[in-house]
């Protein structure tokens, strides 16, 4: 039974049927120990476990440095583009949309 909890929570909500675009190489979370980015560890628990359920080739990297920095999500595509944006003082609502907008737009 907790499988099935555990499927239905990643089948639903925010990113569960994100099919991202091929040119979408990897996704890098860098996300420090020692800062107060709540809606970067929401979006983290939440948000980009089900967009790696719907999406299980891409290859998705979290880095949990202990020295303090801002968090960040970099969006790698398959033309060497790069697009990097600061999460610090976003909800997870709001990284999800802009991801997405990014995801998308290449």
């Amino acid at each position: 039974m907790k499988i099935g909890r555990i499927l239905a929570t990643l089948e639903t909500g925010l990113g569960s049927a994100v099919k991202l675009s091929p040119a979408v190489e990897s996704v890098t979370l860098t996300l420090s120990q020692r800062t107060r980015a709540s809606g970067a560890r929401h979006f983290w628990r939440e948000h980009l476990r089900r967009i790696q359920f719907a999406n299980p080739t891409l290859p998705i990297e979290v880095n949990y440095p202990r020295e303090p920095c801002a968090p960040k999500l970099e969006i790698k595509f398959s033309s060497a583009a790069v697009q990097s944006f600061s999460l610090a003082g976003m909800r997870s609502e709001e990284i999800y949309k802009q991801f997405i907008t990014k995801a998308a737009a290449n």
